[in-house]
Protein backbone atom coordinates (compact mmCIF):
# COMPACT_ATOMS: atom_id res chain seq x y z
CA UNK A 1 0.00 0.00 0.00
CA UNK A 2 1.72 3.15 -0.90
CA UNK A 3 0.61 6.72 1.04
CA UNK A 4 -0.44 9.35 -0.10
CA UNK A 5 1.61 12.44 -1.69
CA UNK A 6 2.42 15.01 1.37
CA UNK A 7 1.99 18.51 0.19
CA UNK A 8 5.29 19.30 -1.28
CA UNK A 9 6.52 16.51 -1.62
CA UNK A 10 6.87 16.49 -5.49
CA UNK A 11 9.07 19.50 -5.23
CA UNK A 12 11.73 18.29 -2.59
CA UNK A 13 9.36 18.69 0.76
CA UNK A 14 8.24 21.30 3.20
CA UNK A 15 11.88 22.37 3.61
CA UNK A 16 12.31 22.82 -0.18
CA UNK A 17 8.78 24.52 -0.55
CA UNK A 18 9.53 27.12 2.58
CA UNK A 19 13.06 28.08 1.33
CA UNK A 20 11.42 29.30 -2.05
CA UNK A 21 8.61 30.71 -0.88
CA UNK A 22 11.00 33.06 1.26
CA UNK A 23 12.66 33.72 -2.12
CA UNK A 24 9.67 34.38 -3.95
CA UNK A 25 8.47 36.91 -1.99
CA UNK A 26 11.78 38.57 -1.22
CA UNK A 27 11.77 38.51 -5.57
CA UNK A 28 8.35 40.12 -5.12
CA UNK A 29 8.35 42.59 -2.45
CA UNK A 30 11.44 44.11 -4.76
CA UNK A 31 9.56 43.92 -8.42
CA UNK A 32 8.03 47.41 -8.22
CA UNK A 33 4.73 46.56 -10.28
CA UNK A 34 4.02 43.38 -7.94
CA UNK A 35 4.51 45.42 -4.01
CA UNK A 36 1.40 46.76 -3.92
CA UNK A 37 -0.11 42.80 -3.95
CA UNK A 38 2.02 41.45 -2.33
CA UNK A 39 2.66 43.95 0.88
CA UNK A 40 5.49 44.81 2.87
CA UNK A 41 4.06 42.11 5.32
CA UNK A 42 2.64 39.47 3.29
CA UNK A 43 -0.94 39.29 2.51
CA UNK A 44 -2.30 35.84 3.91
CA UNK A 45 -4.04 35.87 0.49
CA UNK A 46 -0.44 36.24 -1.56
CA UNK A 47 1.22 33.72 0.88
CA UNK A 48 -1.97 31.07 0.03
CA UNK A 49 -1.77 31.55 -4.08
CA UNK A 50 1.87 30.37 -3.82
CA UNK A 51 1.51 27.82 -1.17
CA UNK A 52 -1.41 26.36 -3.61
CA UNK A 53 0.66 26.98 -6.95
CA UNK A 54 3.41 24.74 -5.42
CA UNK A 55 1.36 22.37 -4.11
CA UNK A 56 0.55 20.13 -7.19
CA UNK A 57 -1.25 17.55 -5.84
CA UNK A 58 -3.53 19.21 -3.61
CA UNK A 59 -7.22 19.09 -4.12
CA UNK A 60 -8.49 20.20 -0.87
CA UNK A 61 -10.90 23.00 -0.75
CA UNK A 62 -9.56 24.43 2.64
CA UNK A 63 -5.90 25.28 0.75
CA UNK A 64 -7.38 26.29 -2.14
CA UNK A 65 -10.22 28.55 -1.24
CA UNK A 66 -8.32 31.18 0.58
CA UNK A 67 -5.97 31.27 -2.98
CA UNK A 68 -8.52 31.67 -5.26
CA UNK A 69 -10.26 34.33 -3.35
CA UNK A 70 -7.26 37.06 -3.55
CA UNK A 71 -7.00 35.97 -6.63
CA UNK A 72 -10.38 37.27 -7.27
CA UNK A 73 -10.30 40.28 -5.03
CA UNK A 74 -7.32 41.07 -6.79
CA UNK A 75 -7.92 40.46 -10.35
CA UNK A 76 -4.48 40.07 -11.50
CA UNK A 77 -3.62 41.34 -14.97
CA UNK A 78 -1.95 39.57 -16.95
CA UNK A 79 1.47 41.48 -16.34
CA UNK A 80 1.34 41.52 -12.50
CA UNK A 81 0.75 37.04 -12.95
CA UNK A 82 3.81 36.80 -15.56
CA UNK A 83 5.85 38.53 -13.00
CA UNK A 84 4.70 36.29 -10.10
CA UNK A 85 5.08 33.35 -12.29
CA UNK A 86 8.61 34.79 -13.24
CA UNK A 87 9.97 35.40 -9.82
CA UNK A 88 8.36 32.07 -9.03
CA UNK A 89 9.93 30.08 -11.54
CA UNK A 90 13.68 31.85 -10.31
CA UNK A 91 13.01 30.67 -7.15
CA UNK A 92 12.30 27.39 -7.53
CA UNK A 93 15.45 27.10 -10.38
CA UNK A 94 17.70 28.70 -7.38
CA UNK A 95 16.11 25.63 -5.28
CA UNK A 96 17.02 22.81 -8.41
CA UNK A 97 14.22 21.76 -9.50
CA UNK A 98 13.76 19.97 -12.70
CA UNK A 99 12.61 22.26 -15.65
CA UNK A 100 9.91 19.74 -16.13
CA UNK A 101 8.43 20.02 -12.57
CA UNK A 102 9.41 24.07 -12.53
CA UNK A 103 7.01 24.41 -16.09
CA UNK A 104 4.68 22.28 -14.46
CA UNK A 105 4.06 24.74 -11.52
CA UNK A 106 4.08 27.60 -13.47
CA UNK A 107 0.99 26.53 -15.53
CA UNK A 108 -0.58 24.92 -12.26
CA UNK A 109 -0.17 28.87 -11.34
CA UNK A 110 -1.91 30.61 -13.62
CA UNK A 111 -4.48 27.81 -13.70
CA UNK A 112 -4.96 28.80 -10.41
CA UNK A 113 -5.80 32.52 -11.31
CA UNK A 114 -7.69 31.39 -14.90
CA UNK A 115 -10.11 29.47 -12.73
CA UNK A 116 -10.68 32.57 -9.74
CA UNK A 117 -11.40 34.73 -12.74
CA UNK A 118 -13.95 32.15 -14.32
CA UNK A 119 -11.43 32.20 -17.42
CA UNK A 120 -10.74 29.16 -19.17
CA UNK A 121 -8.73 27.92 -21.40
CA UNK A 122 -11.39 26.62 -24.06
CA UNK A 123 -13.13 30.34 -23.54
CA UNK A 124 -9.85 31.93 -24.72
CA UNK A 125 -9.67 29.57 -27.99
CA UNK A 126 -13.64 30.16 -29.03
CA UNK A 127 -12.52 34.16 -28.26
CA UNK A 128 -9.62 33.81 -30.90
CA UNK A 129 -11.54 32.15 -33.65
CA UNK A 130 -14.50 35.16 -33.13
CA UNK A 131 -12.18 37.63 -33.61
Amino acid sequence: MTSPVTPYERIGGEAVAQAALDDFFQRAQQDDLLAHLIGAVITPGARAFVAAALDLDNHDEAVLSPALAWLAEEGLEDDDLDHMVGHLVLALEARGLDDALVAEIADHAEALRDAALGVWPEDEDEDEVAA
